[in-house]
């Protein structure tokens, strides 16, 4: 990281941005190309790395860039204030950010699976909610284990 009076390294804050930012943008591997797409998402730490779940479709662009290469990316952000100036080139932003490296796997556990849901709801509204297996069974859940992640913030 080049702006080292910016990085984050107490897991406490890394912890809150995660668990206040709602989305994330998963990206992933496309023929030579980047493809990103914001998701909604739960979670829980293991080893103080994050553990994401996301969900989609049963099918889809997404899942076929996962089959073919499961190395992912997670950027998760939360923009906090513009810094207004008098001029243009003075403005600037405060924001919190995480980024992550890790590998994305297809559940098809239906304990795990609604695992997932169940941390997926509580991260979004704040409630546990008993999900029926059924609903695990009409969609798709990606698990992503995190190997590594930063974090920075400019915030005054």
């Amino acid at each position: 990281m080049r702006r080292k009076d910016r990085e984050i390294v107490d897991f406490s804050k890394i912890e809150k941005i995660i668990s206040l930012a709602g989305y994330l943008h998963l990206g992933m591997y496309d023929e030579g190309y980047p493809y990103v797409v914001p998701l909604h998402y739960g979670y829980f730490f293991e080893n103080k790395k994050p553990v994401f779940f996301v969900h989609c479709a049963k099918e889809g662009h997404k899942l076929e860039c996962i089959k073919k290469n499961n190395n992912v990316f997670v950027e998760i952000d939360r923009a906090v204030n513009i810094i207004a100036a008098d001029t243009p080139c003075k403005y600037g932003a405060e924001y919190e950010c995480v980024m992550c490296r890790g590998k994305a796997t297809v559940l098809t556990d239906e304990e795990e699976k609604l695992k997932g849901l169940k941390l997926l709801m509580k991260t979004q509204t704040g409630k546990d909610f008993e999900i029926p297996a059924v609903s695990a069974e009409t969609v798709t859940v990606i698990r992503i284990d995190v190997d590594s992640y930063s974090a920075k913030a400019r915030v005054k």
